[in-house]
């Protein structure tokens, strides 16, 4: 779960999306107390909030195994969100076609969260036994990620010294917080490229590249990312790089002209 405190997070909406969360990585049903455990919360309140869900019908209960699991409702709440932007494409399909045209390797989606962290939504794991692992719903600082670094490369330096500064304060370690010059060289170096590669200085041994996600005006950004250990990467990095750039750009031909939110 989330640090509550360093959000104005409501506990309670905090916890039922720490739920979801859980079923999403997991994929199967669970008890009660599996679900306490893994989510380190009181099985007492875990109870109340699995039956209040039940209630709501966004949940499913079964008697005999005792154990809970995500109604279909669920599944169709963000549907038309996933759908809107583009035609027919999904952006879950699209991180399937970039996981099987790039042999295999981590592909995920980010978003900012709060003023100056980057949350993974969506992660579809590398088949490699040796791999980038990330979870969907963590959170890391902006300038720690290469989802972060292509984020930022969209804001003015003024609000990206402002974000450096803040995840530098939070950086409990003075090797890992970065240098505002340095950083901010990098990211025009992004703006220029047209995605991020974070060659092992975020994670040691591994690189991501990412880039941005094609969306209409008035959504929020949205950043994809390829990664894996550096050699590996390395091997297939000029691949990678065309696949991602192709597919993204036929993603944003796609994209409704006529899309309007409401």
């Amino acid at each position: 779960m989330p640090n509550s405190n360093k959000t104005a997070i409501v506990k309670s909406a905090m916890r039922t999306f720490a739920v979801l969360e859980f079923f999403r990585e997991t994929k199967r049903a669970a008890s009660v107390t599996e679900i306490s455990s893994a989510l380190e919360m009181p099985q007492s309140s875990t109870s109340v909030l699995l039956s209040s869900l039940v209630e709501l019908n966004y949940l499913e209960y079964d008697r005999q195994t005792r154990r809970f699991i995500p109604s279909y409702r669920v599944n169709l709440l963000g549907d038309w969100i996933r759908r809107s932007p583009f035609r027919d494409a999904k952006l879950t399909d699209l991180m399937e076609e970039l996981w099987t045209a790039t042999g295999g390797e981590t592909v995920m989606l980010g978003q900012q969260a709060g003023a100056a962290g980057m949350q993974y939504l969506h992660v579809v794991r590398s088949g490699y036994q040796l791999q980038f692992i990330t979870h969907a719903g963590q959170i890391r600082p902006m300038v720690r990620t290469a989802l972060g670094h292509v984020l930022l490369s969209q804001m003015p330096n003024t609000k990206i010294r402002g974000i450096i500064r803040r995840n530098n304060s939070e950086e409990p370690s003075q090797s890992a917080r970065v240098r505002e010059s340095a950083f901010l060289e990098e990211v025009e170096r992004i703006r220029r490229r047209g995605f991020s590669e974070s060659s092992g200085r975020t994670t040691p041994g591994a690189n991501t590249i990412g880039m941005l996600v094609p969306l209409p005006r008035r959504r929020a950004p949205l950043a994809i990312g390829i990664g894996g250990p550096i050699e590996r990467i390395a091997a297939k990095r000029a691949r990678i790089i065309e696949v991602m750039q192709s597919r993204l750009k036929k993603l944003a031909n796609e994209a409704r002209p006529g899309f309007v939110e409401k």
